[in-house]
């Protein structure tokens, strides 16, 4: 068999480049283990974790807001959840039976060179390949770690996990593991966060990560640099030992989840046709290009930016080269990806921020409001957070931007196409935002450099 460009994945790396190609009118063969559309973010990921998130936030809210004392049916939280996911399979079909210049086969893909796979038995040859494989859930390496759950295990399709604990152990410090205790939290459930490090977040400016701690709910126990040393069974509950300040301390809880980083997903065979990083991703050019030219790579599996998002640009931009032949006609430069922790309260970044700027010597300005101010924020009565833009000095080109608090995921998209497009802080004061939205505390930060 032979087609034009082989799609091994069908997630966000992976879908949005074959239709781009089909329209194109070359042929496409995607390849997907799941036989579904939209990997791991439709799957246990993005989309489910944050339909529950938006229904803890509405429970938290009511609770929080209204003195409602309705008895939460968390069984029904995981149903509504499946139904979202349903109803994006089904989206994501038609989607597929629209682009008739790909074909789709439920399977994997096995390489044989640069330019042959196997497919399901069958031999593929092709002119170009992208790979958008994805990760899967990191596990621990201490005993029980088969105990405890995943991401996968609390919000795949139809999961089992349908009783709400009463008390609940996270490990991890990135951002599923606070995502997950604020969602948790929100539920009712009483959470424990066992970082092995002394902060979360490690990845994201120190500034913007202590100052989304601060206004995490207290009720989140967080214990710093407390590895953990062993789970075990105790009756129907879980027994987790750690060490802190050097001791061995312990909790018992009702479920044990581990959020500890994901691994690459790589293809059996590609190790042997592209190179590939001591930590297992694809290496690949901001055009998305591996050492072997004509194969891409995009998403996860290069550990650029884990988001669907991110990987939707890449693989768009994939499929865009692949048109251009040899010639790259279009790069990606992640520090335009913006990135929001779905936490409760949730925080946004995009371009460079305050530590970034620091250390490459760039002179710079910030602009600042704080979201107490901000009529949204005291709509709901959560007032923390503030929005945070850095600007050149000189020019007052918009450079980055953090956004902590009430809609923060819907404000950072506003400061993406500015930085984007290298806006000055005069073309920004001079937008009308929308009255009463968030989105006014950017035009208040701004005005106060112009």
């Amino acid at each position: 068999m032979k087609t034009d460009v082989l799609v091994v994945g069908a997630g966000g790396g992976g879908y949005p480049g074959a239709f781009r190609l089909s329209q194109a009118g070359m042929e496409v063969l995607m390849v997907d283990p799941k036989g579904e559309l939209g990997g791991n973010c439709l799957y246990s990921g993005c989309i489910p974790s944050k339909t529950v998130r938006e229904l803890a936030q509405l429970h938290w809210r009511n609770k929080r807001l209204l003195g409602s004392q309705d008895n939460l049916d968390f069984g029904k939280i995981q149903e509504r959840k499946d139904a979202v996911q349903l109803t994006r399979f089904v989206q994501h079909r038609e989607e597929l039976e629209a682009h008739k210049g790909v074909s789709f086969v439920k399977g994997e893909a096995k390489f044989l060179d640069n330019h042959r796979a196997m497919v399901q038995g069958q031999e593929v040859e092709f002119r170009y390949a992208i790979v958008a494989t994805g990760s899967t859930p990191s596990r621990p390496h201490f005993p029980g770690a088969e105990l405890c759950l995943t991401s996968d295990d609390l919000y795949s399709y139809r999961t089992t996990f349908r009783n709400l604990p009463q008390e609940m152990l996270i490990i991890g410090g990135g951002y599923v593991a606070l995502e997950t205790a604020t969602f948790f939290n929100a539920l009712g459930s009483k959470v424990h966060v066992l970082v092995r490090s002394d902060r979360v977040l490690r990845g994201v400016d120190p500034d913007l990560g202590a100052l989304l701690i601060r206004l995490l709910d207290s009720n989140i126990d967080i214990r710093y640099n407390s590895p953990i040393l062993e789970v075990s069974k105790l009756g129907e509950r879980y027994e987790v030992w750690f060490s802190s300040s050097g001791k061995k301390d312990r909790l018992v809880v009702d479920a044990v989840v581990a959020a500890t980083g994901r691994t690459p997903v790589v293809p059996e065979g590609l190790q042997k046709v592209v190179e590939v990083s001591p930590k297992g991703y694809i290496e690949v050019s901001d055009s998305m290009r591996t050492s072997s030219p004509n194969i891409f790579a995009t998403g996860d599996v290069n550990g650029l930016a884990p988001y669907f998002h991110a990987a939707v640009r890449m693989s768009v931009a994939a499929a865009n080269n692949v048109m251009s032949g040899n010639i790259d006609s279009d790069r990606v430069d992640v520090r335009g990806i913006p990135v929001t922790v779905f936490t409760i309260p949730p925080a946004s970044y995009v371009g460079l921020t305050r530590s970034q700027l620091r250390a490459m010597n760039v002179s710079f300005v910030e602009a600042s409001y704080q979201l107490g101010d901000d009529s949204m924020a005291q709509m709901y009565d959560e007032r923390g957070g503030e929005v945070r833009l850095f600007f050149e000095k000189s020019s007052l080109r918009f450079l980055g931007a953090w956004v902590v608090g009430v809609h923060s995921g819907f404000l950072i998209n506003e400061l993406t196409q500015a930085a984007v497009n290298g806006l000055t802080a005069r073309q920004m004061s001079n937008v009308a935002e929308q009255h009463p939205t968030t989105n006014e505390a950017i035009a208040y930060a701004v005005r106060k450099l112009v």
